[in-house]
């Protein structure tokens, strides 16, 4: 998925301008704004053009790793410092549950992304669908490589959660209920990872809106940022073959 010639920026700018004005009807504050502008808009189309400017371009997976570890660590606490003037650590669901609750919703959820993982696989092989060659190119080789995975790991699920479920879901819910919040912020979630083409896009969406359910239904954001880094380093370090589509279309992984 890219923006043809410079009408990324355009695009961003048209409907960046037509959220600032409709969040501002809606009463929020503008830090709020300014914050749900860059998350749902700004974020996701400048997503898509980079992945259109670096076409066949090879990715340094190190500088890649690094520079996505800082950009996360920002993320999120960017939008826990927006979040936390509706109510602190609440606000952002950073709640605690009893250890029992924790650990039954965090295993239940990474047990469902695995589930959620192996569908789409199926579905991609049925269909002829293949995984995007960037998606490929990102998986660590070394040992290096995996432990700076890692660490990515743990920031995607620290910054990425905070973000799009503790901070917007927790905001949009106020405005269109928790359901629809939930509905939104996947759906965007799912176009941020546009380098992994349609079927990581479609993929990574239900995978958000696993997350969305578990946050929904404990109040707490723990589950899922636990489970969200879980399965990062599931799927990304020991799974990864064996639970994306194959490129031999015989279904033969390699």
């Amino acid at each position: 998925m890219t923006v043809p010639g410079g009408r990324g920026p355009l695009l961003a700018g048209v409907v960046g301008v037509a959220a600032v004005l409709g969040f501002r009807a809606l009463g929020l504050a503008w830090p709020d704004v300014a914050a749900l502008v860059s998350l749902l808009v700004i974020l996701p189309v400048l997503s898509v053009v980079q992945v259109g400017a670096l076409g066949d371009t090879e990715i340094e997976r190190m500088p890649a790793y690094l520079s996505s570890i800082v950009s996360l660590g920002v993320l999120g606490a960017a939008a826990a410092g927006v979040g936390w003037r509706h109510g602190g650590a609440s606000a952002l669901g950073l709640v605690g549950l009893p250890w029992g609750a924790f650990l039954t919703w965090t295993g239940g959820l990474v047990a469902g992304g695995l589930l959620v993982t192996g569908l789409f696989r199926q579905v991609g092989m049925t269909l002829g669908m293949r995984e995007a060659p960037l998606l490929r190119s990102l998986l660590p080789v070394t040992e290096r490589e995996r432990l700076a995975f890692g660490g990515l790991s743990v920031a995607a699920g620290v910054g990425e959660e905070l973000a799009y479920r503790g901070y917007v879901m927790g905001v949009l819910g106020g405005i269109v209920g928790g359901p629809w919040a939930a509905v939104i912020s996947s759906l965007v979630f799912g176009l941020l990872h546009v380098y992994q083409g349609p079927l990581g896009i479609l993929r990574t969406a239900t995978l958000g809106g696993l997350l969305a359910w578990g946050f929904l239904a404990t109040g707490s954001l723990w589950p899922s940022i636990v489970a969200h880094a879980a399965l990062d380093v599931l799927l990304g370090i020991f799974l990864a073959e064996r639970m994306m589509v194959p490129p031999d279309p015989s279904g033969v992984s390699t």
